[in-house]
């Protein structure tokens, strides 16, 4: 592990210098080579639910207390005639210890956020390589798509990385029309288990408005996902400068769906066809302050008679652990990894951003609730600039809610503190 976090670091340092020189200079062929390199320190607390039905003593989750992060941002882009390069490696390191006994455990990895080629020719675009590939305007869940249906846009320390594909996009006016191939999403946790499919994606473009319709086939059966069809959609209607009117939805049948009951549970396989559906809106002010609704209908999550037998069986877990700990380690594993990608059925997010056009201090608010259970989270994040490279930041989250319910039922509260250094 040591040895593949210095070879690593080793190997951004030797990207860092030759993007400096490069961009120093401009490039052989006249177009400079852009380049942006970002540096993140910062240490983060965690105050676990005591009594957790579903993690007693952290047996099972094994979170980490405390934890001292280093994440390294390097991208570099290239213009050469109708092609662009584009490379965005990451290393990150992590020290970590549980307060209840557990050992200073480390771990480090260089990843490749997103790398590509792509060709533009007029309203065609081809592009092959690891790409982000995350469209809609929803904030706190996409249900329009298959491989980010959490796109990362409620957590600003959160980098979601790209899935590897090949995509063409071919454009007529208002309407594009987008096919590819996945080969890979192992590169993405939210993607997934690895596996390949293929895409079609139709958008069409107004004034003051965007709807999409996409279309998913899975080449091969997932972990979590079937080889059934996915078809999913998105609009945005622009009401005027401060209103913006918003929906996703999409079809997926998940490979298996955990069924809680009285004697335990079950294993449905493959599950049930569901349909997620989210309706929001955001209401620009005057000020350049940014206010977010959403609510989402998530068909997979347990029903309230479902919701009780899944805690009931976590109950009986805890209480087999003093004569059988293995079997209870077992009930408790497929309890914690098994479960839909969301607890409940209905949520509301709500959120309350800065001026994005304002760099000097950003901050964002946010509220999540489980309509279902009660239970929800809020998240404050702001970040001030010390000078004109370095700025400060903290991120803290606090969950509120019983033990048996999805926000009440591990994490009590979690913060972070660091810093950002912005080289060029």
């Amino acid at each position: 592990m040591r040895s593949g976090v210095a070879l690593a670091a080793l190997t951004l340092s030797a990207l860092f210098l030759a993007a400096k020189a490069h961009g120093a200079d401009g490039g052989n062929d006249g177009a400079p080579l852009r380049a942006a390199f970002e540096a993140w320190g910062y240490a983060s607390t965690l105050e676990r639910v005591p009594r957790s039905l579903l993690n007693p003593d952290n047996r099972v989750a094994a979170l980490p207390d405390r934890r001292l992060s280093a994440d390294l941002r390097l991208e570099l882009r290239k213009d050469l005639g109708d092609f662009e390069a584009f490379i965005a490696p990451r290393l990150f390191t992590e020290a970590a210890r549980r307060e209840d006994g557990g050992d200073l455990s480390t771990q480090g990895s260089l990843r490749l956020s997103q790398g590509f080629m792509r060709r533009k020719s007029g309203s065609d675009t081809l592009l092959i390589g690891r790409e982000r590939l995350t469209w809609g305007p929803a904030s706190f869940r996409s249900p329009s798509n298959p491989y980010y249906f959490d796109p990362g846009r409620t957590d600003p320390l959160t980098l979601v990385p790209g899935i590897d594909l090949v995509r063409y996009t071919h454009g007529a006016g208002r309407n594009r029309l987008t096919a590819g191939y996945v080969a890979s999403t192992r590169a993405t946790d939210t993607a997934g288990p690895d596996r390949q499919s293929v895409f079609f994606k139709f958008d069409r473009q107004g004034a003051d408005h965007l709807f999409s319709v996409i279309l998913t086939q899975p080449i091969e059966k997932g972990e979590r996902e079937d080889t059934a069809l996915f078809a999913g959609a998105f609009a945005q209607y622009t009401l005027d400068d401060a209103w913006l009117l918003y929906g996703e939805a999409g079809s997926r049948r998940p490979a298996y769906r955990l069924r809680p009951g009285a004697n335990g549970f079950g294993i449905d396989a493959p599950g049930k066809r569901r349909t997620d559906w989210l309706v929001g809106v955001n209401y620009t002010q005057e000020s350049g302050r940014v206010l977010f609704a959403e609510y989402l209908r998530h068909e997979d999550g347990f029903s309230a008679p479902e919701r009780r037998a899944y805690f009931h069986a976590a109950t009986k877990a805890g209480q087999l652990a003093a004569s059988d700990p293995a079997s209870a380690r077992k009930l408790l594993g497929a309890l914690f990894t098994r479960p839909p990608r969301l607890l409940g059925r209905n949520y509301l997010w709500l959120g309350w951003q800065s001026n994005p056009q304002e760099s000097d201090l950003i901050w964002r608010a946010e509220l999540t609730l489980n309509a279902d259970d009660g239970s929800g989270s809020t998240f404050l994040y702001s970040e001030k600039s010390l000078t004109p490279k370095v700025s400060g930041f903290f991120a803290l989250t606090k969950n509120f809610g019983g033990r048996r319910t999805e926000y009440g039922s591990l994490i009590d509260t979690q913060l972070s503190i660091g810093f950002k250094w912005f080289a060029f």
